[in-house]
């Protein structure tokens, strides 16, 4: 009988352990549209309040090499991520990709949203991005 209960205890001790253990977060996608462009950003949660988020741009109009000075705003609810360069040339499909990692005040999760604020050649768009 005390071999069986010795058995019992050993197996809820690894239940909690393996319980326990902490598990990868998988990456979120946000896709959204405007009238000149389509975002995609991807959060990649880290640890201790850390994330990385890679941005795909893609300039939707005729000729990508037009677009200069582009900047770009990525506003969350737990913060705000400010990415541009004077003299960026876009692919030759017209698309960008920036990755950056930063502190966020909480993490990422499903039902947020961001606000993508594109300006170039004195224009400006913002564009919504949802999760998929």
């Amino acid at each position: 009988m005390r071999k069986l209960y010795a058995f019992l205890i050993g197996i809820l001790l690894l239940i909690s352990l393996f319980g326990c253990q902490n598990e990868k977060k998988s990456p979120l996608d946000f896709t959204g549209k405007g009238e000149h462009w389509s975002a995609n950003v991807t959060v990649y949660p880290g640890e201790d309040k850390e994330e990385t988020k890679k941005i795909n741009l893609n300039y939707t109009d005729d000729d990508p090499r037009s677009v200069k000075d582009l900047e770009f705003k990525l506003d969350s609810q737990n913060g705000q991520l400010v990415m541009g360069e004077a003299n960026v040339e876009l692919d030759k499909n017209g698309g960008l990709e920036e990755k950056s990692n930063t502190k966020v005040s909480k993490q990422t999760t499903n039902s947020d949203e961001f606000v993508l604020t594109i300006k170039w050649n004195n224009q400006s768009e913002d564009i919504v991005l949802k999760n998929k």
